[in-house]
């Protein structure tokens, strides 16, 4: 089922179980027991096949997709000083976007106590962002690698799910460390990101 396309840069997915849509009046969008995942993504064929390995995963999610970065800059802002608007279950970045980046963005969204609890990942490589994984507020487990086959995309969306739930139950991520990323498995973790995490580990190239 195609995307409807805003004028403001938004995107949403046609289907019941998934978001209706955000504006610029910020409404909330979370509904009772549905856990609601935010895509930062200005591919829309992308943006499609995640809403259809959701589907076809059977999840029952809010998926709002915003095609542009500072449409998702001044939604996360809004986010993060409205009380009564609560964040997203999960938020996906990719790291590509018109005007804000996905760095841009990702920097805000760990720079902000509101979504200190809130999974984030985004499709880059960690070594990209050496200064803030410095720091400790970003999990290494939020970097990713964007898939081109569709059974990646069905991962992808289990990942997300995942991650959204836990989030929405308040239960550990991963029973081996305290962010709120699950950590991703397969073709969705990064092979430079291990590349990297091994290095680190030794103290030698491989």
């Amino acid at each position: 089922m195609p995307l409807r396309e805003r004028r403001d840069g938004c995107a949403f997915a046609g289907q019941e179980s998934l978001t209706r849509g955000y504006d610029d009046r910020m409404t909330d969008t979370t509904k009772a027991h549905i856990p609601t995942i935010v895509y930062v993504e200005d591919n829309s064929g992308d943006a499609m096949l995640l809403e259809e390995a959701l589907r076809e995963g059977g999840h029952a999610a809010q998926l709002l997709v915003i095609e542009k970065g500072d449409k998702a800059l001044r939604y996360f802002t809004v986010k993060a000083s409205a009380r009564d608007l609560p964040p997203p279950h999960c938020i996906l970045l990719d790291a590509y976007l018109p005007i804000v980046t996905g760095a841009q963005l990702l920097r805000f969204l760990r720079g902000s106590s509101a979504f200190d609890d809130t999974p984030v990942y985004i499709f880059s490589a960690e070594r990209e962002y050496a200064d803030i994984l410095e720091t400790g507020i970003v999990s290494k487990e939020s970097f990713i690698t964007k898939s081109t086959t569709w059974d990646g995309f069905l991962a992808l969306a289990n990942l997300l799910m995942r991650s959204a739930t836990a989030k929405q139950d308040h239960i550990a991520a991963s029973p081996t460390d305290s962010k709120p990323e699950v950590h991703a498995e397969g073709d969705l973790r990064r092979n430079d990101t291990r590349a990297q995490r091994e290095y680190n580990a030794s103290g030698s190239v491989r």
